[in-house]
């Protein structure tokens, strides 16, 4: 039994020519962004509520310099100035119920 030709064999055996490849072309970009005045008011914002929550919540220096001034009888203090501050807040106090 004799088989002649199965399929083409030329192109088995013929190589592809490759194409000469030049380097990237190299095209100049800017790139830029802008930042909308938002994003600034929030980034603002939020420097500020990072300070305030590292914070310490009590002073103690100046808790301990009124403390020292009430025990001397140096601390002058205000009686009006007192009874309105305690009284606003009796009231935002109440008023959050």
């Amino acid at each position: 039994m004799v088989i002649d030709k199965i399929g083409n064999i030329n192109n088995i055996t013929e190589t592809n020519k490759s194409k000469s490849v030049s380097g990237p072309k190299e095209t100049k970009k800017n790139d830029s962004v802008q930042i909308s005045s938002e994003a600034k008011k929030a980034a603002e914002m939020s420097k500020f509520i990072q300070t305030v929550n590292e914070a310490p919540d009590v002073r103690t220096e100046r808790v301990n310099l009124l403390k020292e001034q009430i025990q001397d009888g140096t601390y002058n203090f205000n009686d009006a100035k007192i009874l309105e501050m305690v009284a606003d807040k009796i009231a935002s106090f109440l008023m959050r119920r």
